[in-house]
């Protein structure tokens, strides 16, 4: 049984995960929103994609790079997921400035619709286009760049490439930054974040650092020194 969102449910969110709604991705996975302590999550059964602000990899990644230093530039946000970022942006960082979102999944963007676009003030556009071929083709320049794509708890192997990376690089600002989230849960996901963030992100970007969250960490890189 789905519930709506309201006082009531958002109240007993505090007690309980409320379910609010499912969908099917286009990967034929199921997609769940739950209320959980009056913030929405969206998650596969394997992942979660977004908890508004309790998104905890970007909560602490965006504050590492003071995003009020962005706030009159253009963000890109490569998966966009239920909005996370651009809700942490305006309601911790008070900050409104224009996203662009990729998002590929249909079912997904109509859950954006739905359920987080209404509650923001900022100006979004959104596609529903691959970001690989995105970030080939724009000719826009971005401030920040956010990298969140996965299928399920994977980052597909076309944006581990270093070509991927340097095509984000050439659509940043020149004082632009980038943030990269990744599941570091396993030896053997945290052995392949850190032989990427070595061989691919350190080479391609300055200033690099990782940022260690529970299940994750974020990499954050910039266009010049």
């Amino acid at each position: 049984m789905n519930f709506p969102v309201n006082i009531w449910t958002r109240l007993i969110s505090h007690i309980v995960q409320v379910p609010i709604t499912k969908a099917t991705s286009h990967q034929g996975e199921p997609l769940h929103i739950h209320l959980i302590k009056g913030r929405l999550q969206l998650s596969t059964d394997k992942a979660v994609y977004s908890f508004d602000d309790k998104y905890d990899n970007f909560v602490d990644g965006l504050k590492a790079i003071r995003p009020e230093k962005f706030r009159n530039t253009p963000f890109l946000i490569l998966g966009g997921g239920l909005g996370s970022v651009p809700y942490i942006l305006e309601r911790k960082h008070s900050i409104t400035p224009h996203f662009t979102i990729i998002e590929i999944d249909i079912a997904i963007i109509h859950l954006f619709n739905q359920f987080t676009k209404p509650r923001l003030q900022s100006d979004i556009d959104i596609h529903a286009v691959d970001a690989e071929r995105f970030v080939h083709n724009t000719s826009n320049k971005y401030g920040v760049i956010v990298i969140d794509l996965f299928i399920d708890d994977c980052i597909p192997d076309k944006f581990q490439t270093k070509e991927f990376l340097s095509q984000c690089r050439q659509a940043l600002l020149p004082h632009g930054v980038i943030l990269f989230n990744w599941m570091t849960v396993t030896k053997a996901e945290t052995e392949t974040f850190f032989a990427y963030k070595t061989y691919v992100f350190d080479s391609v970007l300055r200033k690099t650092k990782a940022i260690k969250t529970k299940y994750n960490h974020i990499l954050i890189g910039y266009n010049s020194q």
